[in-house]
């Protein structure tokens, strides 16, 4: 990933405006191979690379490890003893994965040429994960889609340098957003508004956040076969169009101008690898300055003089005040392409500072990146390790100082002497004081590398310590115990942290600190009438240590008028036992006075009845309350006297319950247990 930082260059001079308040600080402190193992034959390890921050991305497309053709990257990942393999992201058969790669921060794309499809990766706290896979919805097979990508901020763009349009295989570029929902969307297409079968439309792309896309298209041949072209765009998610070409005036015939290009703000570089100007298909880099809305052409880069068939700009890259540039066919001093890669720097002009050969028949260059100084080259054709295996070298350059120590930050973070925790290139220190990295505990360690050391806590792997995120309001925290509510226990799944409940009676009825429904769903507490409250606090009115309800459900008590309490406690409440017997009110045996037959109505029958009983044998089989007529607490001759003046005489009317069914009295003396009369 390249982080370009605006510059304004007046007569060529170039003001670095970038991280605020580094300084500039030109130093090399290191070049290097990178360390690699298992690379088999013909794996081509190399032939695409990415930096960002304190990881490498390296693709090998002819890795077989998925299939034929399959292809893999592998990420490195910075640590205190070198670049470390840290992962290897694998393609399906024939896919070539790996053609492409870009990376922006937590994220990384890889192209797959080969079927034309591109795999979004996101680095999480624990590892990478698949977040897509996208495809050109108008694609078809061998468009190329994949065979270059362009990262920057919310923006992808995709090229595909053989897409069928309307003329022929044209090319073009897709554009991607990354929406609110962490997905890549399909935003817009460009192609070449002349645009002609062959174009080679999209072969190299760079955006910058300016909203400017600078496209390459080598195969257009306006100023003679394969001259080459570049078009910029301008615009953002509203729309883009076109609103440069570059390459008329300079590219000649063959020159494939447009094979790579870099755009920062007001200034476009393009590489052009078999120019003639230094020498037969030697290449060159054209510059381009924007004054008052017009693009002027700078001094060109070169080769030596006198050089031929080098490749020179067949890839570079550009950040601050640093150049990269390709050459993967320059020959050196060895019998076979050894590749080679020269790096400038700015000082009132580019300067020409060194170059890395690499191994002979390895094309060192055939794919560069940059990143906060680290500059990274692939050699796919490199058989040190093994037959094509491929190989990668990198060089540690640091043209920034954001602590003014004198030691370029690249580099003191590549020696040690810097820290650099969370691998974005930038000590941790400069990072923190500059408020691109959290700090809340004020450790002078970002919070992302604090809390994923295990150093403080952080249970919801938020990357934010516990106590930060809780005394700041991110998070929830009921019982202000500093621990994320989200991490508590809810064992009930109500949205509410345990801890926050057990002090609630409505939770948990009994105060012992657990939940009550987590209670009886565990089997630890009963609810015989599942009804969530736990037996245990169920009412228990004769203290048998067996809630009412449940005593009453077992049939272990009587519940005649089944309130679901026992009928002794029933007997023992006023106004449920308002006679004050052994009857529940509502259970209890009615009666009407006098009708000690048991035959509906008060009549002569029962006075006789009652007369007789008195000089013979006579019993009264139901009721011997409703016998005592005058309720005067005797069974004797004067009931059914009472009964006599009652119906014939006038006399009083019997005592109640009377005329109506009730049942006993307080007063009464006699048992009554059952009366036809009454149901």
């Amino acid at each position: 990933m390249n982080h370009f930082r605006h510059i304004l260059m007046p007569f060529c001079l170039l003001i670095l405006v970038g991280l605020g308040g580094q300084n500039t600080l030109w130093s090399q402190c290191l070049q290097s191979d990178l360390e690699i193992f298992g690379i088999s034959a013909g794996d081509r390890f190399g032939r695409s690379v990415a930096v960002s921050g304190g990881r490498f991305f390296v693709g090998a497309i002819g890795d077989d490890g998925g299939g034929t053709l399959s292809g893999s990257v592998r990420s490195f990942r910075r640590t205190s003893s070198g670049y470390q393999l840290e992962n290897v992201f694998s393609g399906q058969s024939g896919s070539e994965y790996g053609s492409s790669i870009a990376a922006n921060q937590d994220w990384l794309a890889i192209g797959a040429a080969g079927l034309g499809y591109i795999d979004i990766w996101k680095s999480t706290r624990f590892g990478w994960e698949l977040c897509c896979t996208i495809v050109d919805p108008e694609g078809h097979a061998d468009d190329g889609f994949g065979s270059s990508i362009a990262f920057e901020g919310d923006l992808l763009a995709v090229g595909s340098p053989t897409f069928q349009t309307d003329v022929g295989p044209a090319g073009c570029v897709t554009l991607w957003r990354l929406n609110g929902m962490a997905n890549w969307e399909f935003e817009e297409r460009l192609e070449a508004l002349d645009r002609v079968s062959g174009d080679n439309f999209g072969t190299s792309i760079s955006i910058h956040s300016s909203g400017q896309i600078l496209v390459g298209s080598p195969g257009r041949d306006g100023n003679g076969i394969d001259s080459g072209v570049a078009f910029l765009y301008s615009g953002g998610s509203d729309g883009w169009t076109e609103s440069a070409a570059f390459g008329p005036g300079i590219a000649n015939e063959g020159d494939r101008f447009g094979t790579s290009v870099s755009l920062i703000e007001d200034f476009v570089f393009i590489g052009c690898p078999f120019s003639d100007i230094a020498g037969p298909a030697s290449g060159m880099v054209a510059s381009y300055r924007k004054s008052n809305g017009i693009w002027i052409i700078q001094p060109l880069l070169l080769p030596n003089s006198g050089v031929t068939g080098t490749g020179f700009g067949a890839t570079l890259v550009m950040e601050d005040n640093l150049l990269a540039i390709g050459a993967p066919m320059d020959m050196g001093n060895e019998a076979m392409p050894a590749g080679k890669i020269s790096i400038y720097a700015f000082d009132q002009g580019w300067n020409y500072q060194y170059s890395l050969l690499g191994n002979s028949g390895g094309f060192l260059g055939t794919s560069i990146a940059i990143d906060r100084g680290v500059i990274l080259a692939g050699a796919p054709l490199d058989s040190s390790t093994a037959i094509l295996g491929g190989g990668a070298k990198f060089i540690v350059e640091g043209d920034l100082d954001c602590d003014s120590d004198g030691t370029a930050d690249a580099c003191a973070i590549n020696n040690g002497t810097a820290q650099d925790c969370d691998l974005d290139g930038i000590p941790d220190q400069c990072a923190i004081l500059g408020g691109w990295v959290a700090d809340c505990d004020n450790d002078l360690i970002p919070d992302s590398c604090s809390t994923l050391a295990g150093n403080v806590e952080d249970c919801d792997a938020d990357g934010i310590p516990d106590s930060c995120s809780t005394q700041s309001g991110l998070v929830e925290d009921c019982d202000q115990d500093s621990v994320p509510d989200v991490c508590q226990g809810d064992c009930n799944l109500n949205g509410i942290p345990d801890p926050c409940e057990v002090f609630n009676p409505m939770y948990d009825c009994n105060l012992n600190g657990q939940i009550d429904e987590c209670e009886i769903d565990s089997g630890a507490l009963s609810d015989c009438d599942l009804d969530g409250v736990p037996d245990i606090c169920d009412n228990d009115c004769n203290e048998d240590g067996i809630s009412d309800i449940c005593s009453v459900l077992s049939g272990l008590s009587e519940d005649c008028n089944s309130n679901f309490l026992p009928d002794e406690c029933d007997l023992d409440d006023p106004l449920e036992n308002s006679n004050a017997n052994d009857y529940v009110d509502f259970c209890e045996p009615m009666f009407i006075r006098g009708d000690a037959d048991g035959t509906p109505g008060v009549r002569l029958a029962d006075a006789v009845l009652l007369i007789s009983r008195v000089f013979g044998s006579t019993v009264i089989e139901y009721c011997e309350e409703a016998a005592d007529a005058n309720a005067d607490g005797f069974h004797d001759i004067s009931d059914g006297l009472y009964l006599l003046f009652y119906e014939f005489a006038g006399g009083a009317a019997p005592p109640g319950p009377f005329p109506e069914c009730g049942i006993a009295p307080a007063s009464a003396l006699f048992p009554c247990t059952e009366h036809p009369s009454c149901p």
